[in-house]
């Protein structure tokens, strides 16, 4: 069911962008979308796991589109779907969470720099696909099983430059602001205390495909 609302998501979007584009007509003639294909390395954490660091390896892939609405091309909306592996390694208990969500980032973007550098800041949630935790080695299935279904509000900043006409690098970070455990013996809190448990932290680097 949340696939198919991530879908159904994703297309009235791009719908209303064609929409919004053609109501501007000749004044915005060269107002256009654009597409890229993103793919690199995620370095996790958790906040509220017992763990600090930024020691967890993961994956990322996502294509992405965006189109103007301000007066020029370079204010955008950008929307995005792909998979991206969360997680962290407590190493007091030698645990490794591994967390894999198919995610919808909307993003805010400017264009700038001839449109090589893209700066960026939105929301993207995300739907967990699987999660897989284990222990001194081992599965452990009590703790695979305690993530929720969606990781519903972690916000995203970022920076794209485009060294030739169509490859380039990226640079993000995301941080939930949302609980994304189900029961937490401890763990830390964001905005407010009743929001208190696990938080996806992670910093992204990739390499850009722009068409």
């Amino acid at each position: 069911m949340y696939k198919r609302i991530s879908i159904i998501l994703f297309t009235i979007l791009l719908l209303s962008g064609s929409n919004a584009l053609a109501q501007r007509g000749k004044k915005h003639s060269k107002s256009t979308f654009d597409y890229e294909m993103r793919a690199g390395v995620n370095f996790c954490q958790i906040d509220g796991d017992g763990s600090g660091n930024y020691d967890k390896l993961g994956w990322h892939g996502s294509v992405n589109t965006s189109f103007p609405i301000g007066l020029d091309d370079a204010l955008r909306f950008q929307v995005e779907i792909g998979l991206t592996q969360k997680g962290s390694h407590v190493n007091q208990i030698d645990r490794y969470i591994s967390l894999l969500y198919l995610e919808v980032p909307l993003l805010l973007s400017y264009n700038t720099m001839e449109n090589r550098l893209r700066i960026m800041a939105g929301v993207a949630p995300a739907i967990l696909a699987s999660s897989r935790v284990t222990t001194d080695g081992a599965y452990d299935k009590l703790q695979s099983e305690n993530y929720k279904r969606m990781d519903v509000l972690p916000l995203c900043l970022g920076v794209r430059y485009i060294f030739t006409e169509h490859v380039g690098i990226d640079l993000r970070y995301y941080n939930s602001m949302l609980n994304t455990a189900k029961e937490n013996g401890t763990g830390t809190y964001r905005i407010f205390r009743s929001n208190k448990g696990q938080f996806n932290r992670l910093l992204q680097f990739g390499i850009t495909l722009k068409f």
